[in-house]
This record gives C-alpha cells, sequence and structure tokens, in this order.
C-alpha cells in the first residue's frame, strides 16, 4: 500500500473529523510516523496522524472504504477539489505522449542516495524593487498573464531523450542550457539558453511541444469554469504538472520556468513595484502591456487598480488579505477581521489557527484567537 496512490478525503466539519478520530481510538493502534513502513503490513490495524500548520490529516483503512487520508482544515479555510502534483503529472503524459524522459538514470545529474538533481534546477520569479520596499502607493495597476506557465508550454521544448551536444554555442533548431545567475536575480540556476550563437554546457535538439492538447484542454476548462473552485482546479493541474517535471526531467521543467520567467523580466522597468513569473505591478498604467489584454493563454488581464505595498514579508493591494509565502490567508481573516496593514501589524502564525489538536483528548477543539491587535 502506498500513500501516493492513496484518496485524499476533505473534511468539512470538526464533529466528522472527530467522529473518525473516536473510531482510530477505539479501533486502531496508533503507528508513529518512524514506524508506518511496518504498519503498512496490516494496515487495517493501525492509524497515524499528521499535523501540519493548517491542517490534520488522519490516516487509517476500514474494510469498506478502504485506506484513506482524512484532512482537516484547523484555519477554518473552505475545501476545495483536491488534486496532486502526481495526478496532475499522469494527466499531462498520457496526453503528450510520454514526453517526459526520467533523467534520475542519469548520474552525472542526478544523485541516487540523496535523491536529488545535482543541477541547480530553476524556481520561480520572485522580484521587489528594493527602492520601494516599506512603502504604500496609491493608484497601481496589477497585470496577471493568463497561464504563465501553460504558455511557455506552448513553444518548442528540448529532446531530451538524445544525448546533448556539450559546451558549444546554440545553433537555430536547439536549445541550450547552462548553470548561471541571470536576470534581477543572484542565485544560480539551470537557465534554458534559446538564441542563436549563445553558449550553453547542454545543448540538445529542439521539437514542437508535445503539450498543446493538455494545455488547450485545461486552459480552456479553467476560463470556462462554472466557479471559483472549479476554476482552481484547473488552474493546479495546469501549475502542478510543472512542478512535478521538475522531478523527472530538469532540462524540459528549466525550458518551461526559463521562458516564463524571461517573457516577464523583459517588461520590467524604473516604474515597476514587483514582479512574479505570472504578475507584475506598476506605479504607472502599461500601454504596452495593455496592447495584449485578452483572455486567452498567455494574454494580460488588469487584475487591480487601487494602492499597493510591500515590505520583506510580502505585498499587499489596499487593506485586503495580503500575499505572504508561508501564512494561511484564512489566519489574517481570524485574527484581523477588522483589516490588516502589512506595513505596520504582526504577523499572524497559529495562533490565529479556528481550531486546535488536543492531543490529551485525541480531538479538534475550538480556538481562542486574540483580535485586539
Amino acid at each position: 500500500m502506498s500513500f501516493k496512490s492513496t484518496k485524499i478525503v476533505n473534511v468539512k466539519s470538526a464533529k466528522e473529523f472527530n467522529e473518525l478520530l473516536k473510531f482510530c481510538k477505539e479501533n486502531r493502534h496508533y503507528s508513529p510516523s518512524d514506524y508506518y513502513s511496518l504498519s503498512q503490513d496490516l494496515p487495517s490495524m493501525y492509524y497515524q496522524i499528521e499535523e501540519k500548520l493548517i491542517k490534520i490529516q488522519l490516516k487509517f483503512s476500514t474494510r469498506a472504504g478502504g485506506y484513506k487520508i482524512y484532512e482537516f482544515h484547523l484555519d477554518g479555510s473552505e475545501e476545495r477539489d483536491h488534486t496532486t502534483g502526481m495526478k496532475a503529472f499522469n494527466l499531462l503524459q498520457r496526453m503528450s505522449g510520454k514526453a517526459i524522459i526520467d533523467l534520475r538514470g542519469n548520474s552525472e545529474w542526478y544523485d541516487k542516495d540523496k535523491e536529488e538533481w545535482k543541477l541547480a534546477t530553476i524556481s520561480g520569479l520572485i522580484w521587489f524593487n528594493p527602492k520601494f520596499n516599506n512603502q504604500r502607493f496609491e493608484n497601481c495597476y496589477g497585470y496577471d498573464k493568463n497561464s504563465s506557465y501553460s504558455s511557455a508550454m506552448l513553444g518548442p521544448i528540448p529532446d531530451t531523450s538524445v544525448e546533448p551536444r556539450r559546451n558549444g554555442l546554440v545553433e537555430k533548431g536547439e536549445i541550450g542550457f547552462r548553470e548561471m545567475a541571470y536576470g534581477k536575480t543572484d542565485e544560480t540556476y539551470l537557465y534554458a539558453v534559446f538564441e542563436k550563437g549563445k553558449y550553453a554546457e547542454w545543448i540538445f535538439p529542439a521539437i514542437e511541444s508535445p503539450f498543446k492538447d493538455f494545455v488547450n484542454k485545461y486552459y480552456n476548462a479553467k476560463r470556462d469554469a462554472k466557479d471559483k473552485n472549479e476554476r482552481q482546479y484547473y488552474k493546479d493541474i495546469l501549475n502542478y504538472s510543472v512542478g512535478y517535471i521538475r522531478r523527472k526531467n530538469p532540462f524540459i521543467h528549466s525550458c518551461i520556468l526559463s521562458r516564463a520567467r524571461y517573457s516577464i523580466e523583459s517588461l520590467i522597468d524604473k516604474d515597476t513595484l514587483y514582479c512574479n513569473t505570472d504578475s507584475i505591478i506598476s506605479k504607472v498604467e502599461r500601454k504596452d502591456i495593455e496592447e495584449n489584454l485578452g483572455n486567452e493563454v498567455g494574454q494580460f488581464k488588469i487584475e487591480h487598480n487601487e494602492s499597493f505595498a510591500y515590505n520583506d514579508s510580502g505585498y499587499q493591494w489596499g487593506f485586503s488579505v495580503p500575499s505572504i509565502r508561508g501564512k494561511s490567508k484564512q489566519w489574517f481573516k481570524n485574527k484581523y477581521p477588522n483589516g490588516f496593514d502589512i506595513l505596520k501589524d504582526d504577523l499572524p502564525y497559529t495562533e490565529a489557527n479556528k481550531y486546535y489538536y488536543d492531543r490529551k483528548k485525541m480531538r479538534i477543539c475550538v480556538n481562542t484567537i486574540d483580535t485586539s491587535s
């Protein structure tokens, strides 16, 4: 039995989750995570609990329902349809003729013992203009690129089924790769080299994208979704699939992310406050970007036109819930019901969860949240 193929069940009420906890307490033996591999031989006898910052998972098997992971959100946020990187990747593979070649067998690039790439695999772009840190500006414009990663998947990709050329200049019909620092960030990553005549460490033939059917199907489903929950589900399929490619093939992953990063970085000017892989925020209106507004993949839309502030922790439009990595958006709603100011207020943590898990009682309990800040 494997967690990887196990169904995750979102439990919407504390009462329902407590009933599941009670069942396990009375009918199963607790299995610490360190010993879980032993309990897989007799999964119907054991349960496991995993506590995270904003959710708790209860894992056990029943004769009728089989093995499942039951998940409850401690922060009180709404549940939504669930997908995983593996599920999204499998959809991509089926619709692309298994175009992602697994390169983990190459010891030059992959450390099997550590189960990690020796290459400096690339991540998404995040950049703040340091000149404007800890300030709030009025009448800013937020331009969001429709499915930036998906748009980047439509261009040519490297044919990684063949051995690359080494340490040369990229020629027409090829895509190269080089570990280097580039653009607005100092980190060294494995970047793609698309320009003819530029040096690269690894050079592959370029082939037409095999991902077009996948992108078109799920982008159209996202665009035409009937509600926010459904839209997020299809968005997750598109984005999670790209994230999972990194586990199998760093060159195809780099090709997609490099193309998306280059596209946004080319738009940065003196009035740019912030940008990431799929959006750019400006102190002034950008007529050049507005020439490409629309609903199709790769086009832009104006998501915001209001005040904007950021600091080292994250950013905020107006006084709405901010975007801060590692922080649940629900925490801000719970702790600051009258509004949060990123430039003045303290950041919330798990004390802002709506519920907490009482280990002694083995129950989910309602948390008392201090909202006097």
